[in-house]
């Protein structure tokens, strides 16, 4: 792991400095969009603390020193440039029971594309284990699927660091209401 890179949860002054990561796996998707789906995440991880784990507080820990159940992690170089991030949640799963179930893993670097993956897994491994989970759960956009022999560094680097391949996940997106759907013409909520 390169020691010049750091992993902190991200801060509401940040928002809009992670959007350009976001686009990187969700092309075309809107700023406002991003906004409310990263302020839902820090608000949810800020409505108070209590001695159990998973439920932090404000600015990615509770005031009991653990980190919020749910969340926002980059990983970010010394003058405080992002170089890429995970959406978390802390979730009861059938087969694993308390799991950190991570979305929207995306690392973006010009030349060193490895040190900033294994940081934001050794601190996705160090938040399981702090909020007490016994498995992570981690889906990874289609663009990080091999589609020919040629390796890629993102998977690689979850092989490394012990993760396995455990099940393929299908999406079908449905038109529903949500606070994250677009806004349609005449008034309407749909889903892209």
């Amino acid at each position: 792991m390169d020691d010049s890179f750091i992993a902190k949860p991200l801060g509401r002054r940040q928002i809009d400095q992670a959007y350009p990561l976001v686009c990187a796996i969700a092309p075309g998707l809107g700023i406002d969009q991003w906004r409310a789906f990263a302020a839902a995440l820090l608000d949810s991880a800020t409505m108070g603390s209590s001695s159990k784990a998973g439920n932090g507080g404000g600015g990615g820990a509770g005031t009991d020193g653990l980190p919020a159940a749910r969340g926002i992690m980059t990983v970010q170089n010394a003058q405080g440039y992002m170089h890429g991030l995970f959406s978390y949640a802390v979730e009861p799963q059938l087969l694993h029971g308390r799991t950190l179930c991570v979305d929207n893993f995306v690392v973006l670097d010009l030349f060193d594309v490895a040190g900033p993956a294994e940081t934001l897994l050794q601190a996705m491994e160090g938040l399981a284990r702090q909020l007490g989970c016994t498995a992570i759960h981690t889906t990874l956009p289609e663009r990080y699927l091999p589609r020919d022999s040629r390796r890629n560094p993102i998977p690689d680097c979850f092989r490394t660091e012990g993760h396995r391949q455990e099940t393929v996940r299908f999406c079908k997106d449905l038109v529903v209401v949500n606070d994250n759907a677009p806004d349609l013409p005449g008034g309407a909520v749909g889903a892209e």
